[in-house]
């Protein structure tokens, strides 16, 4: 019986999407909601510009990240569209990983990158790993709010 915290509370959705589903936009639009009611993400994440790929299965949707907000949301980018990281697994994959409380090895990006083996971290390592913790906290916030917004 504990107190909820305003950022569990600003990550649940309204009825409108309260369907949405990863990996569809509607998901993404309240991700991107979520991102941006945050007053943590909008510290940590002041200096994040970032051109993120996920990739589930043979779905990839662009996350452009600018200023720990998410500026656009691409689906199925095409070849004119480039991103300096890409996050592949399955779609098994990403609805383990974007459950509220995911099991061992599916609760952060790199146990999942070192024990899963279906799922990789690809692309400029070091960018990666510069924005580690905005694109941590930017999951937590998706896991909050479920594979289901």
């Amino acid at each position: 019986m504990g107190r909820e915290s305003s950022t569990e509370a600003s990550t649940r959705p309204g009825p409108a999407l309260a369907r949405a589903v990863f990996p569809e936009g509607s998901w993404f639009e309240a991700l991107g909601e979520a991102v941006a009611a945050d007053a943590e993400m909008a510290v940590i994440g002041r200096w994040c510009t970032l051109d993120l790929a996920l990739v589930a299965d043979e779905e990839t949707v662009l996350l452009r990240l600018r200023e720990g907000r998410i500026s656009e949301v691409i689906p199925n980018p095409g070849i004119s569209y480039s991103w300096s990281v890409t996050l592949r697994g399955n779609r098994k994959d990403w609805l383990t990983f974007l459950q509220p409380e995911p099991p061992p090895f599916y609760n952060d990006l790199l146990a999942m990158n070192s024990r899963i083996p279906s799922f990789s971290i690809e692309g400029d390592r070091a960018a990666f790993v510069r924005h580690l913790r905005t694109l941590s906290k930017l999951f937590h916030l998706a896991q909050l709010m479920g594979s289901h917004a």
